[in-house]
């Protein structure tokens, strides 16, 4: 083998999901990508992408196989078992001996299926919260001897299970298949035939990732009208290629948010429009986070909007939900807020169960308090990257609770973190409570 030119990362995009914990947490598998993989073949100068770095002028799907089969090597990331990423690997040891490497965060390592866990999958550290600076390090050291190790080696065993069990088989059945005179001829294949490449504006068309930097961009200078045509053309080029389907639902969320953050064509109007995006996807009833989110967000604004209780009721549902299958701060502190609220409505119309509402907003509000207090006590707390809004969640918490000197002592440690969009956040969370006369 010549010294490699290319690595391709077989690996899913933005934040996903994993329960090898048996709960829910989401792992940010672009900073895997540019945090761990990416410098290790950057020092090697060996070029290193996704599928999603490549123009989005063509099939990503043809573009993703065309990389699998052709590049010198592959690195495939198993930390949330995607379905595509494990797919993805299988075509790649179906089609080359070695030089494909597995690596996995290590809350899965002890969830990974049978027919890999008896080969090398090299294991990482990745929280909720990303991956500690102290873990990149020693990960991005280990795994470039590794790296190296094999490239100077050409000679290592085959890391292809195919390869390593079917070998003699696979060598009679090309050896067979070209005395027959119908072996394939890979490199004439139409998967490999030039991408044909639009010209947009003049320039060469651009990445699905850099189409969805662009979107991210517009969205947090809320150029809202701009991020709803970045994200619907990205929804699109997802629809269309097999490969990017898991984002769907992600894109999904960002179109929903982007609809009711436009207030267009007026504030009402748009967050009608994201309530029936979220019934079209079924928001309720599913078991995403950040579906749940926004439709517990949306239904408290419609709520504030309209003081219709209906409205109150599907938020706190929301709410409820993703706490229970995340057991997090941000819904559990929701909940405690439309909790307290409905206690609040109930008592004012004479219903006895207004207390049994109130006691459970207390449980929870507790149990959000230990949470936060909790994650302060962590190592590393000051370079998470939440901590403003684990402050704040732990101010309201006391506010709850009638505790205004820790309520104090707590807000004073957010403003220390100077994020102006927190601030105003929990300026305006604390007007809402005021209004509402819940303390």
């Amino acid at each position: 083998m010549s010294y490699p030119k290319s690595c391709f990362v077989i690996i899913g995009y933005g934040r996903k999901p994993s329960y090898a914990t048996g709960s829910l947490r989401e792992l940010n598998l672009d900073e895997t990508f540019e945090d761990l993989i990416k410098p290790v073949f950057d020092d090697l100068k060996i070029d290193c992408y996704r599928a999603i770095d490549k123009n989005t002028s063509g099939s990503i799907d043809k573009l993703m196989l065309e990389e699998i089969l052709n590049a010198d090597l592959v690195v495939a990331d198993l930390s949330t078992l995607n379905a595509n990423v494990m797919w993805e690997l299988g075509v790649r040891h179906a089609l080359k001996p070695k030089h494909t490497f597995m690596i996995c965060e290590k809350e899965q390592m002890s969830r990974m299926p049978f027919d890999i866990n008896h080969f090398v999958v090299y294991k990482y550290t990745h929280t909720p919260d990303g991956i500690p600076g102290r873990e990149a390090k020693r990960f991005k050291e280990e795994f470039k001897e590794v790296v190296s190790r094999a490239i100077a080696d050409n000679s290592l065993d085959n890391d292809s299970p195919v390869y390593t069990f079917l070998g003699d088989v696979w060598k009679r059945s090309i050896t067979a298949a070209a005395d027959a005179g119908s072996l394939i001829d890979f490199k004439g294949m139409n998967i490999l035939s030039a991408t044909e490449i639009d010209l947009i504006d003049g320039r060469q068309p651009e990445s699905f990732s850099e189409l969805m930097n662009r979107a991210e961009l517009a969205k947090k200078s809320e150029n809202y009208e701009l991020a709803l045509q970045l994200f619907s053309k990205a929804k699109t080029i997802a629809e269309q290629n097999i490969t990017l389907r898991d984002n769907l639902q992600w894109i999904q969320a960002r179109l929903i948010l982007c609809t009711y953050k436009s207030k267009n064509p007026t504030e009402k109007e748009a967050y009608l429009k994201a309530q029936q995006m979220l019934e079209d996807v079924k928001a309720l009833h599913s078991n995403d986070i950040e579906l749940l989110g926004l439709n517990g967000a949306v239904q408290k604004r419609l709520f504030e909007l309209t003081s219709e209780e209906i409205y109150l009721q599907g938020g706190l549902t929301s709410y409820l939900k993703g706490y229970e299958l995340k057991h997090d701060y941000y819904n559990g502190i929701n909940a405690c807020f439309m909790l307290y609220l409905l206690a609040k409505l109930q008592k004012e119309q004479s219903n006895p169960e207004w207390e049994d509402t109130n006691d459970e907003a207390n449980s929870i509000r507790n149990k959000v308090l230990k949470i936060c207090i909790g994650l302060t006590e962590e190592k590393g707390f000051d370079t998470t990257k939440d901590k403003v809004w684990i402050y704040y969640t732990i101010a309201e918490a006391y506010l709850y609770k009638g505790m205004k000197d820790k309520q104090i002592e707590f807000e004073a440690l957010a403003l220390k973190c100077d994020d102006q969009s927190a601030n105003s956040s929990y300026s305006d969370q604390k007007k809402k409570i005021e209004h509402y006369e819940l303390v």
